[in-house]
């Protein structure tokens, strides 16, 4: 009797070890992002974010991130009569699905690609005032236009596996073309660091 229990002791806890495995499947995590539109003038604009996703395999998961605006681009515009005048813009909110194909190099070292969809909200702030012959200041022409892009987005990364649940990454990802209100589209690239947590 005794044998038998200690074998369906032993099976159980076993079974239950593999089930936890198969189920550790879902992760989440955050990033810091740190992204750069080239133009005339290159904008710097950096967020921070969550992420979500379901590994299917060690080779294959798909995720989804999401982020938001933590410092812009500004810059004072010249405008006759208004000495003042500002031109600032910030990410409002920044969502991407993707598709995440991965393959271990080096012990618990990854390399990986990916492949999806972002859509980015993005707002342009713009202030001008002049001052009067009194000496009273007035705000002329204050904006606030809330934009959107959306496309294809991809990149390379690696990921290094600390332990079975906790994960470090570095990536480099090419996002849709950014406009930012002018009639020419601007490259735009982000480096995206790190942790997620499976469960």
């Amino acid at each position: 009797m005794k044998r038998i229990l200690t074998f369906a002791l032993v099976a159980s806890t076993s079974a239950f070890s593999i089930s936890a495995k198969c189920e550790n499947n879902w992760y989440l995590g955050a990033q810091y992002s740190a992204q750069e539109v080239n133009s005339q003038t290159d904008r710097e604009l950096k967020s921070v974010g969550v992420i979500g996703g379901y590994q299917y395999n060690k080779y294959f998961s798909i995720e989804t991130r999401y982020n938001t605006g933590t410092s812009g681009y500004s810059h004072q515009l010249y405008v006759m009569g208004t000495p003042d005048a500002t031109y600032k813009e910030d990410i409002d909110a920044q969502i991407s699905l993707l598709i995440r194909a991965s393959y271990p190099v080096y012990n618990a070292v990854y390399l990986y690609s990916l492949a999806g969809i972002t859509k980015s909200d993005y707002e342009i702030t713009t202030r001008s005032s002049f001052t009067d012959i009194d000496g009273n200041t007035t705000v002329t022409y204050p904006y606030v236009g809330k934009l959107s892009e959306s496309g294809f987005t991809y990149g390379v990364g690696l990921k290094y596996q600390a332990t079975d649940a906790v994960g470090l990454f570095v990536d480099y990802q090419v996002l849709p073309d950014l406009e930012f209100g002018s009639a020419e589209s601007r490259d735009w690239r982000s480096i995206n660091l790190g942790i997620t947590f499976a469960f």
